[in-house]
């Protein structure tokens, strides 16, 4: 081929690739294939000889212990001091190393009465307990060993007789060995490496002697023979690499003559592009040797005009696209994102020029009764309204918030509390001048306001702001309340109410007092044969001997945000539930928690406590898909934790909440319970129906167990179970009873062991 002739850049690539590749392919593997074996089985006989020798050495020190016991305990002088104990610090501290019955520096002995406490306190360093663990077979003689300050001793424990036919327990005798120092010191250890001996044991650990071995780790020392085979690995690798230091030098040149010095070229002229200078002419440049390069550089100038022209319109377009990411949808005001950026500029710009700084926090009156009863269409229209009112009442530089659902924010720079008041009170003006009645809404549609301020002086407390407004929010929601109110100043003189109210009295009582936290358990059915699968733990406040139920008092525990304390209660009484044994056996237990619970560590400890009942009782969590979580990262990682201890996880009140699909995205969900909602247009010849019927298919395909909660007719039912649901919740077939209606009822059908993987059907604890 003539060097005027272009030569594709694929061809020349692909030449020396396969070249170099077939060089280092036939090299390489002749060279594994002659070390594979080898080295693997000089590796597994050193392993195995070290693990031999280490095993001898250990048994030898465990005999020469058990020797050493056995010489103490028919010793007449240790009789003796178990029977007139005087001179039993003498005889402990010198007299059994001068008789020669304990001749090892490592080890130290001491005398225990028959029940098992010590004669005379020992010395402070001597690592000896002052009492002996209870549990152990002292009759016979026990072994085993503690870490102790980072220093691991081996103690064996053996009764002392006062006669030879065993009859007569005077009392027990200890032996302590500084194990690592005595088995290094009495075995000569020819293939395990002595330094890297380890035993895992933590600070305060006991371990038994029986499974001393289990814990030890070891390396074996490196075997000549080893060693040799691999200098001459060493020198083939060495040779292998030349080799490609050769081709790579051969390509090098190759590569530079047909692609480095044409890139260069081309490199020179997209610089002179970037600058404007660009002005390629065809006729004059050296044509390149690469085909590809040429036509490549032939086109820049074309491209370089288009790019102009695009440019503009990408810009543009750029501005557009930021201001939509930072833009609620529904209202046009700004949205969570956009919040957070600018919290956090204005947070910075504080620090710079400090001032006196308002939040306010909105939240819509009765909006989700407005929802539910006008429909989503006129409720999302009411929130348009609103958020006009409040722009509109906003000085021009403040900007409006929203933060999810019927709640905006906004926080104003440059003000005092009246001020801050006084904007307030405009909102509030101009929303009531607002006209819904065009949308078919008699009742008027009023909003709540909760302030904070934060002075000039205390801006190190201005991510407090946020919380506080949030509190002074549910204040003024209060009865009697004129719906604004001021941190500090009104939540004060309210909280008396707050507190004075039956649920609040008796949410409270129950969080300080186990037991008022009553659990019923409403049975989930398996289809197609209708029988019960597992239980639902749901929760009740028992009162002044009345029954609280959940829609009173859960409230109270969103407006106090107590939803970790009130799930602490929860479980403690699931524990105790679990414990009594009521519950009949291999029955599934299914716990609800909130969302913001289950981010919180205290919370996944109890549920790790939790899961010992899990052999008997198989485990599943219930998140609710109503809130909003923040902390995805998170909430992750702890249910990936619980699921290593085989609870299985459910997104309950599936459809009526925020992000669904993000979170059967980003969580690990097992299972999905459709809620009440969703589940009873089920039942309806519609096409929500249709939509939510083939929205079931698709999760069931996607491989989710599908529950159907609140099924209180034949004919949902039947829907339900042709569409493949795994399990059906409701009144039709199950209401839910105290636990002692649950004893005596048959076991499960059906269930398995937790552990194992879902099984066709989509059963949840198969």
């Amino acid at each position: 081929m003539k060097w005027s002739e272009s030569i594709s850049i694929k061809q020349i690539a692909l030449a020396f690739v396969t070249g170099l590749l077939v060089l280092v392919s036939l090299i390489g593997g002749f060279a594994a294939y002659q070390t594979r074996a080898v080295t693997r089985n000089l590796e597994q006989h050193n392993r195995e000889a070290a693990q031999s020798e280490l095993a001898s050495g250990i048994e030898r020190l465990l005999a020469q212990t058990g020797d050493l016991a056995n010489n103490l305990a028919h010793w007449d002088e240790t009789r003796q001091q178990l029977v007139a104990p005087e001179y039993y610090t003498y005889w402990r501290d010198q007299r059994v190393y001068e008789s020669g019955v304990l001749n090892s520096r490592f080890a130290r002995a001491a005398l225990y009465t028959r029940a098992g406490t010590l004669l005379a306190p020992s010395p402070e360093k001597s690592g000896l307990p002052s009492k002996l663990p209870a549990g152990l077979p002292l009759q016979q003689g026990a072994s085993w060993l503690s870490n102790q300050a980072g220093s691991i001793a081996l103690y064996h424990a053996f009764p002392v007789y006062g006669d030879e036919r065993r009859q007569a327990l005077l009392g027990h005798g200890l032996i302590r060995v500084d194990f690592m120092p005595a088995l290094l010191r009495q075995a000569k250890f020819q293939f395990t490496d002595a330094p890297s001996v380890k035993l895992a044991l933590e600070p305060g650990e006991t371990l038994a002697a029986s499974q001393l071995f289990s814990r030890l780790s070891f390396s074996a020392r490196p075997d000549p023979d080893q060693l040799r085979f691999q200098t001459i690995l060493s020198r083939t690798l060495l040779a292998l690499f030349v080799l490609l230091v050769s081709a790579a030098l051969l390509g090098f040149v190759a590569y530079n003559r047909l692609l480095i010095r044409p890139l260069g070229r081309l490199t020179q002229d997209i610089d002179a592009m970037q600058h404007g200078r660009f002005n390629h002419n065809p006729a004059r440049s050296q044509p390149m040797r690469i085909s590809e390069l040429e036509n490549i550089r032939r086109s820049l100038h074309d491209y370089q005009l288009q790019l102009r022209e695009l440019h503009g319109s990408l810009e543009h377009q750029n501005r557009e696209f930021h201001s939509q990411a930072r833009q609620d949808a529904l209202t046009g005001c700004h949205n969570r994102r956009a919040y957070e950026e600018d919290w956090e500029d204005f947070r910075r710009q504080l620090q710079a020029a400090p001032q006196g700084v308002a939040f306010l926090l909105f939240d819509c009156d009765r909006f989700k009764t407005i929802n539910d009863t006008y429909g989503h269409a006129k409720g999302d229209r009411v929130l348009t309204i609103v958020a006009d009112a409040l722009v509109m009442a906003l000085r021009a530089n403040d900007r409006l918030y929203r933060l999810g659902g019927d709640e905006f924010a906004t926080f104003l720079s440059h003000t005092t509390p009246a001020h801050a008041k006084q904007i307030a009170q405009r909102c509030q003006s101009l929303l009531e001048a607002s006209v819904f009645s065009d949308l078919g809404i008699s009742e008027p549609v009023g909003i709540s306001i909760g302030i904070a301020f934060c002075t000039a002086d205390q801006l190190a407390h201005i991510d407090e702001l946020p919380k506080q407004a949030d509190i002074a929010m549910y204040t003024a929601k209060q009865p009697g309340r004129n719906r604004i109110a001021l941190y500090g100043e009104d939540t004060e003189r309210a909280a008396q109410a707050l507190v004075a109210s039956r649920e609040t009295s008796a949410l409270f009582q129950a969080l300080a007092t186990p037991g008022m936290v009553e659990l019923h358990y409403q049975p989930i059915h398996g289809l197609p044969g209708r029988k019960v699968a597992y239980y639902e733990a749901l929760a009740r406040i028992r009162y002044n001997g009345e029954l609280i139920m959940p829609g009173a008092f859960l409230p109270v525990v969103s407006s106090r945000r107590l939803e970790t304390e009130f799930d602490l209660a929860v479980l403690h009484q699931v524990d105790a539930d679990l414990s009594s044994q009521q519950i009949p056996p291999g029955s599934g237990v299914s716990i609800n928690l909130s969302a913001q619970s289950i981010s919180r560590p205290e919370i996944v400890s109890h549920l790790l406590e939790l899961s010992r009942h899990g052999t008997r009782h198989p485990l599943m969590l219930e998140i609710t898909e109503t809130s909003l979580i923040t902390q995805m990262i998170e909430v992750r990682t702890y249910l990936d934790l619980l699921h290593t201890v085989n609870y299985r996880i459910a997104m309950d009140d599936f459809g009526t909440g925020y992000s669904p699909l993000r979170y059967l995205v980003d969580l690990p969900v097992d299972v999905v319970k459709f809620d009440i909602s969703l589940v009873n247009k089920l039942g309806q010849d519609n096409r929500a129906g249709q939509v939510v019927a083939d929205f079931a298919r698709m999760m069931k395909d996607a491989g989710y167990a599908l529950v159907a909660e609140g099924v209180e007719t034949e004919t949902v039912l039947q829907k339900v179970e042709s569409l493949g649901f795994a399990h059906v919740q409701g009144y039709l077939l199950g209401r839910p009873a105290p636990l002692s209606q649950l004893a005596g009822q048959p076991n499960v059908a059906g269930m398995a062991a937790p552990s194992a993987p879902l099984d066709e059907d989509g059963s949840v604890f198969a």
